[in-house]
């Protein structure tokens, strides 16, 4: 499943910080109505542009699961 997040980038589509496993935790609340800790929450890399990147979920000690996390710019600034 694929989940959109909105940040502040700059012209070269960086971000300005990076995506947090927080920032995807209250994602998946609000959209989703699941509760998963922060720390269940591992991206694969960290998130700091814009794009689509891969996060693992760990559920449990032998179960994962992956979602897709796409980050559009929300604001250029210049």
């Amino acid at each position: 499943k694929e989940f959109e997040i909105k940040k502040l980038c700059n012209e070269a589509k960086e971000l300005y910080g990076s995506v947090t496993p927080s920032e995807i935790s209250k994602l998946l609340k609000e959209n989703e109505k699941v509760e998963i800790n922060a720390s269940q929450i591992q991206p694969v890399k960290e998130i700091k542009s814009v794009g689509t990147f891969i996060v693992l979920i760990n559920l449990h000690s032998e179960i994962q699961s992956k979602i897709k996390i796409k980050v559009s710019p929300e604001e250029t600034v210049k």
